[in-house]
């Protein structure tokens, strides 16, 4: 039986980002375009000339490697290098233009880190006794299967800051490129295997010798030897590694294994290759097919022959350098009548989003539609309290002033925006759309607009659906989503008030996440409890600071009325039993959303905010006035991470194995697999909780939780199948089960495993790897 899945992912986490599919694309001549290189923001901007220069060389030198190991069907033709903001042509010695039209810029395949790397829990990074860090390799996020698109290319600034010395220690970097390029683009993975690896061991036996693994076209001279550099070791009673000695020019491919050597230009097809080549992790993952055979597999070169490109095809690449575009947000509200019903608290959550939520200086817009679309307010940049609460205030306030029709023109509103508030301005645009979002707001016709717009203009598409009881929202909404890098959140009207407007604010939060240069900045919702008070004066709850957490901590109160509250006093009590309040004195800052937080006297502290000892846990008490009106309430706790350096920063990032959000899963096709990655500061956190729940909204607008086997635990051990690198913060699970049709929203949930995750921050396993030794170590 044939399902179809529409996906849409939600993660709860401390900081969660969406990745923006790829938009590189071969073009008929062989040209590969499309290509985006990022530098991080926290790179030194002192190194901006240096990377540009050695990033043009890079690609430059790289592409007519690329194009002969490819034999003529494809090169390097156009490159889009994405700075910071802040990032100054005076430094750089470029010019830096902004992205107009279809410049890519919102995707990355390539991006450049700070620093010279993050030994152990990034492959390829080497450790030099006394020497420090003597460079820092290239390397690709790979979680899916043979013959699948990799996440990303790696590249520290380390490795274009000390050029001579990365073109020493690992050869010519350009082919490090071309090496990493094939395991991004085509799916292939590294010919050789890993000391102490279970699955991809670097030795074999073979008649009675043995072999190192790797693929080649003839036999690999060198010896075996022991971490700190001595011979003679014995791989199969100690830890060793085999090191390449002489010239071996009789050794032509394989790049995947020894793109050093001089003479290697290539890989080994399987009339080159040598037998011997033994369990390396491509050989094993794509079941003894060659390189070329998953390469030329690939969608790229269904149509391509060999020397399709002719060979006097001009093969430098073209070099765009564009400033990452600051975001400009056009809010998209629907207004027809059928809005009324929740109208207040749409009016409520949107406010807020102004007021509160964005940062200064954003610019915002925006856009009203029912039948038609009309510009409340243009593009203003949120530059002081009174400009927020002005624009604000253009936000219809009562139902009584919308649309008295029930039609909902959502691309009439799309493109209003385009043409009226965005043109010519289309760089860091984001359409964030309220709307019932229902088969009725959106044609095929209009989705095709749509999309166009996606394709050409670049912008982000989000969206807040508010579907009716009964109805499910149109799947196209997470479709433009997820391939514009968007977020599209469905909402249950059935759940209370408050319920409603806490969800509202929570996706509108989450929506410009997405743009966030800094996650740490985000709050952090860690505790939602909903309270009604039925029969009982009092309520009780419990919530718990992360040691990581702890900065501009707020407890509050949702409630229906916010003069007419009823909260009599708010208690607080700690591990130790100390006790604080009670507090009776309900501040009216946040009435404008119905959130009621406590006024603590003058020169008091918040007692669970910064100050106090990370990692705590608190419970409260709520005494209520003798009110028995069932009114129900949302205690809600928000915290922002403590520390904002960079090397705390934790990215929580989720990604399956399907580039569309609707899918049909049949017993011939893969299953659903459901990627998490977990990275503290750049570096994946190993031995962490990773759990993953499921809810199914219904085409008839129910939802259900699925419970029986769930949650699911996902696994980082590097078993093949699912998960591919054991260690490397990325934690995977198949999802086997399909109940029914529908929209599959899955959450994501990480601990610290009672206390036992960990980061390596001393280097971890490529501590051990020996000085001088080109071939890398990590990872399997």
């Amino acid at each position: 039986m044939k399902i179809k899945p529409s996906l849409f992912l939600l993660l709860l986490s401390s900081s969660c980002m969406v990745s923006t599919l790829s938009r590189v694309y071969l073009t008929p001549d062989g040209g590969y375009k499309g290509i985006v290189v990022r530098i991080d923001k926290d790179v030194n901007q002192d190194h901006c000339h240096e990377i540009i220069k050695n990033i043009k060389s890079l690609f430059t030198a790289g592409s007519p490697i690329l194009h002969s190991a490819l034999s003529g069907r494809a090169y390097f033709s156009r490159v889009t290098i994405i700075v910071p903001p802040s990032w100054s042509e005076e430094k750089c010695n470029h010019s830096i233009t902004t992205p107009t039209g279809n410049t890519p810029y919102k995707s990355t395949d390539i991006l450049i880190t700070p620093g010279t790397g993050l030994a152990g829990s990034i492959p390829y990074t080497v450790q030099s006794p006394g020497t420090g860090l003597a460079g820092s390799i290239p390397y690709t996020v790979q979680s899916k299967q043979c013959g699948e698109q990799g996440e990303k290319i790696i590249f520290t600034e380390h490795f274009f800051t000390a050029w001579n010395t990365t073109s020493t220690r690992w050869g010519q970097p350009a082919k490090l490129l071309v090496k990493e390029w094939a395991k991004y683009r085509y799916g292939v993975f590294d010919e050789f295997g890993f000391s102490g690896d279970r699955f991809y061991p670097n030795y074999f036996k073979s008649g009675g010798s043995i072999y190192p693994t790797g693929t080649t076209n003839a036999m690999l001279t060198g010896s075996w030897i022991y971490k700190n550099g001595s011979s003679l070791c014995d791989p199969t009673a100690d830890q060793c590694y085999f090191r390449p000695e002489g010239p071996n020019k009789q050794i032509t491919c394989s790049l995947n294994y020894v793109p050093f050597l001089a003479t290697v230009t290539g890989w080994c097809d399987k009339d080159h290759a040598k037998s011997e080549i033994g369990p390396g992790k491509h050989n094993v993952l794509c079941q003894g097919r060659s390189v070329p055979d998953v390469i030329f597999a690939h969608s790229d070169f269904k149509t391509r022959t060999q020397r399709s490109v002719r060979l006097s095809q001009e093969l430098v690449p073209v070099f765009d350098i564009v400033r990452q575009p600051l975001p400009k947000y056009v809010l998209l509200i629907e207004t027809s009548r059928a809005m009324s019903g929740v109208w207040k608290w749409v009016r409520k959550a949107t406010q807020n989003l102004i007021k509160y939520e964005l940062p200064d200086n954003t610019e915002v817009a925006i856009v009203t539609f029912s039948s038609e679309a009309v510009v409340t307010h243009n593009l203003t940049p949120l530059t002081s309290e009174r400009v927020r609460a002005r624009l604000a205030d253009t936000i219809p306030d009562s139902h009584n002033r919308l649309s008295r029709t029930d039609d909902r023109c959502v691309i009439c509103a799309v493109k209003v925006a385009m043409d009226q508030v965005l043109r010519n301005r289309e760089a860091g645009g984001h359409l964030i759309i309220l709307t019932h979002g229902d088969k009725r707001t959106l044609s095929e016709d209009d989705e095709e607009i749509l999309s166009e717009y996606d394709k050409y203009y670049n912008v982000r598409v989000s969206s807040v659906l508010l579907p009716m009881p009964g109805e499910a929202p149109l799947s196209y909404y997470n479709t433009i989503a997820t391939h514009s890098g968007g977020r599209s959140r469905s909402l249950d009207l059935s759940a209370s008030k408050m319920e409603t407007l806490a969800a509202l604010i929570d996706s509108l939060v989450e929506i410009i996440g997405v743009d966030t240069p800094d996650p740490s900045d985000l709050p952090v919702t860690v505790h939602h409890q909903a309270i009604t008070r039925s029969q009982s004066w009092s309520s009780e709850g419990q919530f718990f600071i992360d040691r990581m957490l702890g900065r501009d901590t707020v407890f509050g109160i949702f409630v229906e009325d916010d003069e007419d509250h009823q909260i009599k006093s708010v208690k607080f009590t700690d591990e130790e039993g100390s006790v604080f309040g009670p507090y009776t004195k309900m501040s009216s800052i946040l009435d404008g959303i119905n959130l009621k937080t406590i006024n603590f006297p003058l020169g008091e502290k918040t007692p669970f905010d910064e100050g106090v000892v990370s990692g705590s846990s608190w419970r409260y008490h709520i005494s209520w006035y003798k009110d028995t009106a069932q009114i129900q309430s949302i205690a809600r706790v928000r915290s922002r991470q403590r520390d904002s350096s960079p090397a705390n920063n934790l990215e929580i990032i989720s990604w399956t194995n399907y580039d569309s959000s609707s899918l049909s899963i049949s017993p011939s096709s893969s299953p659903l697999t459901i990627y998490t990655q977990v990275t503290m500061g750049g570096r994946g956190v190993v031995e962490a909780r990773v759990s993953l729940s499921l809810q199914i909204l219904h085409s008839n607008g129910t939802r259900s939780l699925l419970t029986e086997g769930f949650p699911l635990q996902m696994t980082d051990d590097g078993f093949g199948d699912v998960d591919l690198v054991s260690g490397d913060g990325i934690y995977s699970r198949h999802l086997t089960i399909y109940p029914s049709p529908g929209r599959y929203i899955f959450t994501i949930t990480v601990t610290d495993n009672n206390n036992t995750a960990y980061t390596n921050t001393k280097g971890g396993a490529m501590d051990n790897h020996p000085q001088d030794l080109s071939v890398t170590v990590c990872c399997g």
